[in-house]
């Protein structure tokens, strides 16, 4: 007598000769992806999976059966068999019991699947040869059927998927009865838009918050920080397999930069089965739908998952956030690549590169497409949609707002498979975020207000608050005399309250004046802030205010008189007899007695060799010739003196030379703002910045370009980076220079 086995979904059958997944696709939503809504039309599927493993597998008797869930309509119809990638293979079939494979009767639900399928029983499914087949050694079947979310059914309700079960007997290699139990799945109805459109803070999820670091080495040790259902595999020309996943900085096998690498591949050598995108990771990217490009061996780079997802519906992110704010908005959100473009196995077992091959709808030979399914506190709340291979914008970013409940600090978040692996559903992943969304402040004066000591400065500072939500509506001003690191509430009226929104062009808008004030030579450096949050408690909580960084500071500095005269450009080259030729050109001049012109060796220690009077002209040229011997390199540089004699100003210098060698130093540290650097290099060349935290997380990517000699180099907008030490990483072709800056 056959054995009966009762197992939980998850749990493979029989050694995972048969996989079992259920998923929930929403059909509205299928291009774009989206949150659940009323009247949205559901796709259940039940992916069946019979393995090859040493020896071929054969079941019978197979049949699913489920339940039309409450508060949904069935669709006529729609109840039919297909391939994994979502291709009608049988049906479809009518609801009544009749000869067909599948029946609703009530709202009970049985699809009975294989070779003499019937409308009593289930059929026989082999591994090796049964169809819909992959590659000869395994065949995959989803059963499906569709139902519509009751047009009537309210926001914040949920939909539950409390039944259904896969039942078959297993006759090869051995024989027994395996019943699969689902469990209960439940999708919630959210009325939220996409991703935060103003901005967030840092993501709260685990692993460097949901970027992965980075590392010179291809493969990192380290496992993902969060649970996974997947098991981790380095890469190489044939892995990650089904159900693993990879952590690098270069998805090549084996560390090629060629993005246009051939492919297919045969044999495979560059690219992961001869066929997966060589790329790099997301975090920071110039371009953000390009992603970052693949590094070399040896060379820092950011990290990202690969995942080669399995047959059924795994977890590829899941961990339990605790502090969250109560009556807060959070986003939700992930950034994706499918990164096989010819991935894709037939029903009859033939790869994208076969002759005989048949490619799905469209002439796509991708495969089957990712879909992911974001979860919290167990609720579906909403899916990718299908993530179409794009060779152009390779990366898309997919994720949702929320608001947590009026006394909820804490949270489980889930991102789920929501495809059938095998010939396809090959993705990355990067950049993982839950984070506090907030809304767009602008101040009337930014950065800086600059004032004269010598004159009277009456401040008025404004600050307009701008949300998608009537929601953050409680502001606090605050002031900080310590280069905006330590912050203090200011006191008195106008400095705190309760604004009232008002639509402005479809957004939440008001406006918060802080009483003007004098600031005198002693107010110099503070900087002012607004601080908001949608209740009282959470405005003075300092993990639940919100800002999005935008501060003022106060500049109060001894004017006396202004130099009248401006250089327009400074330029040097070797004349024939070899000697510095020197030529400059200024607007504006007025008051001036003359220009000194300036030698160095070393570009610290300047001395005088020759003045040339000034002509105080709108427009003027001038040029120089440096009479000493030239040799080896030299640093030149002008100094403009005003009549007085006491007002002067340099320009910047300039180096000449037969040959360089490349050189970077770094001018200002600490820094506040922006980093500046010289850079010396022998030709034309670009130079690529990087700022990395103490734990290698990168945070900030500049892109320059060069001229032959002396360069002066600013990575800006470092105003929203916290007072710390961090590590500046400046990169160039065979060059790579390292330096330990820090933040006042």
């Amino acid at each position: 007598m056959a054995s009966i086995f009762f197992l939980p979904l998850f749990l493979k059958a029989q050694g995972g000769r048969v996989d079992v997944g259920k998923s929930f696709l929403n059909i509205s939503k299928l291009n774009g992806g989206g949150t659940f809504n009323p009247g949205d039309t559901i796709e259940i599927r039940v992916t069946v999976a019979v393995k090859t493993q040493g020896s071929r597998t054969i079941i019978d008797s197979l049949q699913v059966f489920d339940q039309v869930p409450l508060k949904t309509t069935y669709i006529i119809g729609s109840m039919r068999v297909t391939t994994n990638e979502g291709i009608r293979y049988k049906g479809p079939f009518t609801e009544v019991q009749d000869a067909d494979w599948g029946k609703n009767l009530g709202g009970n639900i049985t699809i009975n699947l294989g070779v003499y399928a019937n409308g009593i029983r289930g059929g026989r499914l082999r591994s090796d040869s049964s169809r819909p087949s992959f590659y000869g050694s395994h065949c995959i079947m989803v059963a499906c059927y569709r139902v519509r979310i009751n047009p009537m059914t309210p926001y914040g309700d949920s939909i539950v998927f409390n039944i259904g079960s896969v039942r078959y007997r297993m006759l090869s290699p051995t024989n027994s009865v395996t019943v699969v139990s689902f469990p209960v799945r439940k999708i919630k109805l959210i009325q939220a838009s996409n991703a935060c459109e103003f901005g967030s803070n840092m993501s709260a999820a685990s692993d460097s918050a949901g970027t992965f670091a980075s590392g010179t080495t291809a493969n990192r040790l380290a496992p993902v920080l969060f649970g996974t259902t997947y098991i981790k595999q380095n890469v190489s020309t044939n892995q990650p397999n089904d159900y693993y996943y990879a952590i690098v900085n270069n998805s090549s096998a084996n560390g090629s930069t060629n993005v246009n690498a051939p492919m297919p591949e045969s044999p495979a050598t560059r690219r992961v089965f001869g066929l997966w995108d060589i790329g790099g990771d997301h975090t920071g990217a110039s371009n953000q739908s390009q992603g970052n490009p693949p590094v070399a061996p040896g060379m820092r780079g950011g990290y990202f998952v690969l995942v080669n997802a399995s047959y059924i519906t795994d977890i590829a992110y899941q961990e339990t956030l605790n502090n969250l704010c109560p009556n807060t908005y959070y986003e939700f959100s992930a950034w994706y690549r499918n990164v096989c473009p010819r991935c894709s196995c037939d029903s009859n077992g033939r790869g994208s590169s076969a002759i005989d091959f048949i490619p799905a709808p469209g002439n796509d030979s991708s495969g089957v497409r990712p879909n992911l399914s974001f979860e919290i506190d167990g609720f579906i709340c909403y899916t990718t949609g299908d993530i179409r291979y794009d060779r152009v914008k390779p990366w898309k970013k997919f994720g949702f707002t929320f608001l947590t409940r009026g006394a909820q600090n804490m949270a489980n978040f889930l991102i789920r498979n929501n495809s059938p692996g095998g010939g396809g559903n090959d993705w990355a992943i990067d950049d993982i975020k839950v984070a506090h969304c907030g809304p767009r402040l602008s101040m009337n004066i930014t950065p800086t207000y600059l004032g004269c000591r010598e004159a009277t400065n009456i401040i008025s500072l404004s600050d307009t608050i701008r949300h998608m939500y009537n929601s953050y509506v409680y502001y606090q001003w605050q002031v900080s005399n310590v280069g905006g690191t330590v912050w203090s509430n200011l006191f008195g009226p106008g400095t705190s309250g309760v604004g009232t929104p008002t639509l402005v062009g479809g957004y939440y808008q008001y406006i918060t004046n802080l009483p003007p004030f004098i600031a005198t030579y002693a107010d110099s450096g503070k900087y002012y802030r607004v601080i908001v949050g949608t209740t009282a408690a959470n405005l003075n909580s300092a993990s639940c205010a919100y800002t999005d960084g935008s501060a003022t500071m106060l500049q109060i500095i001894t004017c006396g008189v202004v130099l009248k005269g401006n250089f327009l450009q400074f330029r040097g080259n070797l004349n024939n007899n070899g000697n510095a030729f020197l030529n400059w050109n200024t607007q504006g001049e007025e008051d001036l007695a003359h220009y000194e012109v300036e030698s160095s060796e070393d570009g610290i220690s300047y001395r005088s060799i020759g003045i040339l009077p000034a002509k105080n002209m709108p427009l003027v040229s001038y040029n120089f010739t440096d009479p000493e011997t030239f040799t080896g390199n030299k640093y030149y540089r002008l100094k403009m003196v005003g009549n007085d004699v006491r007002t002067f100003k340099y320009s910047h210098a300039v180096l000449l030379g037969k040959s360089f060698q490349t050189k970077v130093k770094l001018v200002e540290n600490p820094f506040s703002t922006r980093i500046k650097l010289d850079a010396i290099v022998p030709a034309d060349v670009q130079i690529r910045l990087f700022l990395f935290d103490e734990k290698g997380r990168k945070l900030k990517e500049n892109l320059s370009n060069l001229k032959k000699g002396l360069n002066q180099i600013y990575f800006d907008n470092l105003e929203g980076i916290v007072p710390g030490i961090y590590i500046l990483s400046a990169e160039m072709p065979n060059e790579n220079f390292r330096f330990k800056v820090v933040k006042k």
